[in-house]
């Protein structure tokens, strides 16, 4: 079956696009397919924001109290347009609660959180107790994001959308740059590297305190889903068998070796839904540039991963099979000053705390 080609647009909206001053990734010989969608955004829509809080503790302790008071401050005027959960063990065998809040407008973001009082995310939270808290916040401009998804069904920041469509460029190393409004024109450079606020001695443990990140510009930041709850038979194997195993390889490497790679941390998370454990997992994952992931995706450990999923996605197309498997990705690339990090009494692997050991650049 011929792939039907009519229906593409490209994924930068036509309020966004200038004239384009960087080279394109593209190869030369690319032609566009229907193998992704995007999210289109609506062009009154000039930045978003994002906060992802965590709630942290080790195994046996019961971190409900704690959720539960991030999750009501929801329900306050203003509140999140859109909001999900997840939940895994980090690296020193610490369960971490995430809630991720997503806004169209971050007029409206700053409403809802000026009405709250200073420190409410970890209210009743004691800094000599077992659970920290974490409140990592993102405001992207309507240049400085992008998303890709397989399929038509919104996730994440494409929540805040009104409609998807079917987007080109995609399916080659650097699409993600070429979908991007803001590197239509800017490099995209990183400018400078993170530091505490305040300062802690070498060695010392940021657990017991309350710890902020000053950022760098051009920080990448990258959320990255699965969704296999919608596949069966020889599908879902493949999914299990071929994709999955290498996935999670994957996400071990950047989370452990992130300090080579530019990485400055990775979360791997299960979704949680109605309470319970979803058949969908994302990732979000901080990068020193954009340059970094870039990089990282040309690996073998990144190339076992895509590659059969492109040739899955390619066969479904010339053959008019349903993929019922979802990926997804979110990918911004922030300014400094659209960006905060803090951590109370959280260990020192918690986001960007585990970024001050050094990530080469």
């Amino acid at each position: 079956m011929m792939p039907d080609l009519s229906q593409l647009e490209p994924a930068i909206p036509e309020h966004l696009r200038v004239e384009r001053t960087q080279p394109l990734r593209a190869p030369a010989r690319y032609k566009p397919e229907p193998l992704a969608f995007s999210a289109g955004f609506d062009p009154s829509i000039r930045n978003l924001s994002i906060i992802y809080f965590g709630v942290q503790c080790p195994a046996g302790i019961d971190p409900s109290a704690a959720i539960a008071t991030i999750e009501a401050a929801f329900n306050a005027a203003d509140g999140p347009r859109h909001r999900d959960r997840a939940r895994y063990e980090d690296e020193k065998g610490y369960w971490n609660n995430l809630i991720v809040a997503y806004w169209d407008d971050s007029a409206t973001c700053g409403r809802w959180g000026n009405a709250l009082s200073a420190g409410w995310w970890h209210q009743g939270l004691d800094l000599n107790g077992e659970i920290g808290a974490f409140c990592e916040a993102y405001t992207p401009g309507a240049a400085d994001f992008e998303t890709t998804f397989s399929h038509a069904e919104p996730e994440g920041l494409a929540k805040l959308s009104p409609k998807m469509f079917r987007s080109y460029p995609n399916a080659y190393f650097g699409s993600a740059r070429d979908r991007l409004p803001a590197a239509q024109t800017d490099a995209l450079e990183p400018v400078g590297a993170p530091r505490l606020d305040p300062p802690l001695a070498t060695g010392q443990d940021p657990r017991g305190r309350m710890v902020n990140i000053i950022p760098h510009d051009n920080l990448c930041l990258l959320r990255s889903g699965q969704d296999w709850s919608r596949a069966e038979g020889d599908e879902l194997a493949f999914y299990l068998d071929k994709i999955k195993p290498s996935l999670d390889a994957g996400m071990i490497e950047i989370r452990d070796q992130g300090a080579q790679l530019g990485c400055y941390f990775n979360r791997y998370m299960t979704v949680v839904e109605d309470g319970v454990w979803a058949e969908k997992s994302y990732s979000v994952s901080a990068w020193h540039s954009l340059a970094a992931p870039e990089k990282w995706v040309k690996t073998p450990t990144h190339l076992a991963i895509f590659g059969p999923w492109i040739r899955h996605l390619q066969q479904a197309a010339d053959t008019g099979e349903t993929v019922n498997i979802r990926l997804y990705h979110e990918m911004m690339v922030l300014k400094a000053a659209d960006q905060s990090f803090s951590y109370f009494n959280c260990h020192d692997k918690t986001g960007m705390l585990n970024a001050i050991a050094g990530v080469s650049t």
